[in-house]
Order: C-alpha cells, then structure tokens, then sequence
C-alpha cells in the first residue's frame, strides 16, 4: 500500500474518530416524555404589577383574584428540588410522571424549584423541555439554581443562559437581570430575585428571597482566607447579602413596615453543618446516629423531623453573613435541597428561624424515606404551615406552622 493511500486512511480514521467525538459531545438528547400529554391546571392567581390598584405592596406580587378583587383564601406552594432531568433514562421519565402527578393532585397556586432541576451534558433541549413542560401547567413556577446548572462549561447550557431562556416564559418568575447593591457592586449568581404573595389586603402574606447559593462565587482571596480547596463549596457572597438586606427594607417600608418572608437556597447553609455531628462510618442512605456539635455556634437547636443520612454538603466554614441578616430581619424559615437523603428540620427557638430541607424529587436514589414534596399553605387568616409527604402522597410529617 502506498504512502498515499495510508496517510488518506489515517486521516480519514481521525476525522471518524473526531466526529463521533463530537457527535457525543454536542448532540442535544431530550428526556423521554409525551409533554402533549400534559393539560393546564385551574387556578386564580395572576401576577399584579407594582402599579396595579389591586397591589398596595409597592412590588410585583402574586394574588389570587377572583370578580375583581384579592380572595381571602390560603395561598398553596409546592417545594420540588432536585429533579435532576438526565437524557432518555426511566429515572427522569419516573420522575417527572411522579412530579406531574403531584401537580395534577395538589393543585398548586404556586411551585418553587430547590435547584439541580437539570443534569447530564447536552442539556439544552432539555433546558427548553422543562420550560415547556411546566408552562403547560399554568401555574406560576419559581426556580433557584442548583450546582448540576451549568457546571461543565462548553458540555451545558451556562447558568446566565438557563436564566435567560425559563424567565423569558409567561410562568416562570425567575428573573435574569444582574442585580445591583445601593453601592453600585454587582450582585453574584444568576437568578436571585424575589417572590410575594398577597393577600386579601393588597399587602405582601410573604415573600421569597430566591438566591443563588450554587455558583462559584468565592475569590481567591476568600478560599485562602478560609484555607479551603478552590473546588469546595461556596457561601453566598457579601454582595448577596447586601441585596438581600437593602431589598428587604426597601419592601418592608412599602408594606407598611411589615414583611413576613422567607429564604430558598440550593445548598445547605453553613450552620446547619456546624450544629450537626456524624460519625466517620455514616453509611451513605441509611439514618445515621448524629448528634449536635456546637462549635462556637449559638446553642439551642431542636430537631424538628427527619434525620440525616448523610454528611451536610455546605461550605467547610461559617461566615454568618446570610444567617445573621436572616435573623435580624425576623425571617422564618430557610429552604434548601442538594442533600438527597437528608431530611432533616432544625428549629432555633431564640433565633426563632427553621432550617429545613425540601424533600428530594427525583427517584433515582431510591430512598422513599427522603423522597416527596412539601407543601406551604400561606393562611388567609394569617400564618402558615409546611408539611411534608410520601411519594404517594399520604401526609408524612407536619413540619411547622405560625
């Protein structure tokens, strides 16, 4: 054979090779589900502007309207996280089957997403799935990024494009504009924004800070000052912090100097991993013997439910930024998934604030202890109550209620 001809074949089996590469790298793969299958579910809310003359709020809200008028009836939220939509797997099908049905049963006003919705490379038919997918419902959904969102640049869909593409529907309330502190500082993550809801008054019932707590967000000089691994996880940043503080205040001035509200995170916070001890041989999946370990943390925490079965994936230190501004400003509760078996709700009576995961969505740990969804009814006739329920949805656990 000539040198010609090999030289031909050799790069001819290169650019096969190459192609297939490339084919594996960059062919979109949609999960597998019939979306035409799905129909609307009825409801009354709508979106009041801040100027509507029904909203005495000064901000956008969500309100139930009927004849005209605000109704004086309960506000319902579904809590999902970690759905984790993968390629054409029988988990994501049985996942989102199982998701559909809850929808379809509870009949939601309202449905708030913990993060990690998606994962797997090639996601961007996916991205727009899931868009598709809950639009067909009708029902205002409001998400917060997880650490799967986005973590493999170039292989996914980055995290400002994920933002970009589920706030430009009718339905979802995530927000894709970069946020801004008094000082001018630009705010870090994608997607941090704010959820209200009203009641019959035209005031804000309660509102949801939705923060990114999934991105990168350290700098260098953080993760040296903390003497941590630049690929540990990552607190909330000051700048974050501050948003959430001016925000805050700028909303409880226009409500009538009041605003009961509450925190939705993807990651654990800090002190939650520092008010829990577990033993080196935890079996991963299976309830461990843990215990509380003050480690110059404020004492007092009481378990609420659940348990842990796993170590707390937060970040390897404890700055309190967030926590401390949460509790100055009387917030009741901080919601958070990315532990898939955990389960677990602590109560600080002094601080007067709940940390508690979501109950874990997808089916592909097969944990049904750590498995369901919750649901926050926001009273007409004031407060609230989060509970927590099976996989078939039987009623597993009354979280707490105000």
């Amino acid at each position: 054979m000539s040198k010609g001809k090999i030289a031909a074949i050799i790069v001819l089996s290169v650019l096969i090779v190459l192609a297939v590469v490339c084919g594996v790298v960059f062919y979109q793969v949609p999960f597998d589900y019939d979306l035409g299958s799905i129909h609307a579910v009825e409801n009354d809310v709508v979106l009041l502007s801040a100027d509507d003359p029904l909203n005495n709020s000064g901000s956008p809200a969500l309100a139930k309207v009927k004849d005209g008028a605000i109704s004086n009836e309960d506000f319902r939220i579904l809590f999902l996280t970690d759905v984790h939509l993968c390629e054409r797997k029988k988990p994501t099908r049985q996942t989102i089957e199982r998701m559909v049905n809850w929808i379809y049963t509870e009949k939601p006003d309202l449905i708030i997403l913990g993060g990690d919705t998606l994962n797997g490379l090639n996601d961007r038919v996916r991205v727009q799935q899931f868009r598709t997918l809950m639009d067909k419902f009708h029902i205002y959904w409001a998400p917060v990024l997880g650490n799967h969102e986005g973590d493999r640049p170039f292989l996914m869909t980055s995290r400002k494009e994920v933002v970009r593409i589920w706030s430009e529907s009718p339905w979802c309330l995530m927000e894709s504009d970069v946020k801004t502190t008094a000082d001018g500082r630009t705010v870090d993550g994608y997607g941090n924004y704010v959820v209200s809801v009203l009641g019959a008054d035209g005031f804000i019932k309660d509102a949801f800070f939705m923060l990114d707590n999934g991105s990168k967000l350290m700098k260098k000089a953080e993760y040296e000052k903390w003497e941590v691994e630049k690929k540990a996880d990552t607190a909330i940043s000051a700048a974050q912090v501050d948003w959430y503080k001016e925000t805050y205040a700028d909303m409880k001035g226009k409500n009538g100097g009041e605003l009961t509200h509450m925190c939705v995170i993807h990651k654990p916070l800090q002190e939650l991993g520092e008010a829990v001890s577990l033993p080196a041989d935890t079996e991963y999946g299976k309830p461990a013997a843990w215990t509380f370990s003050f480690k110059g943390l404020r004492e007092g925490w009481e378990v609420v439910d659940g348990t842990l079965r796993d170590k707390v994936h937060c970040p390897p230190y404890t700055d309190g930024k967030l926590y401390n501004a949460l509790v100055r400003n009387h917030a009741k509760a901080v919601f958070f998934g990315h532990d898939h078996v955990n389960d677990l709700t602590l109560y600080h009576p002094t601080d007067d604030i709940y940390l508690t995961y979501i109950r874990l969505t997808t089916v592909k740990e097969h944990i049904p202890d750590a498995e369901g969804y919750n649901i926050l009814s926001i009273h007409a006739a004031g407060g609230y109550d989060y509970r927590a329920y099976k996989p078939d949805g039987t009623l597993d656990s009354e979280l707490f209620e105000d």
